[in-house]
């Protein structure tokens, strides 16, 4: 994932990136950590097994909003569908 592009989306859904990890040499995998408001998000990019995943995470628990199958997605699309997936998370 290309950080600049990802961290420019993350900004224009109104969320402040806490943390990134791209690990290119384990299937191209990677993760965000954001934030929104009071909110503690997760994007996962699971390229090995072929999913684009959202969670939140409240009180130490993680719960899977969010996911799809992303083997035939590009970056864009990628982008997208995490744009799309932040607009439906309430402030």
């Amino acid at each position: 994932m290309e950080q600049t592009a990802l961290y420019s989306m993350i900004s224009d859904a109104g969320c402040v990136v806490l943390m990134f990890e791209d690990h290119p040499q384990f299937f191209g995998n990677w993760r965000a950590m954001v934030r929104r408001h009071q909110k503690t998000l997760e994007v996962v990019s699971d390229r090995r097994d072929g999913w684009l995943s959202l969670w939140l995470y409240e009180s130490g628990k993680g719960e899977k909003l969010f996911e799809v199958e992303s083997t035939r997605l590009d970056q864009s699309q990628e982008l997208a569908q995490i744009a799309d997936w932040l607009a439906d998370i309430p402030k």
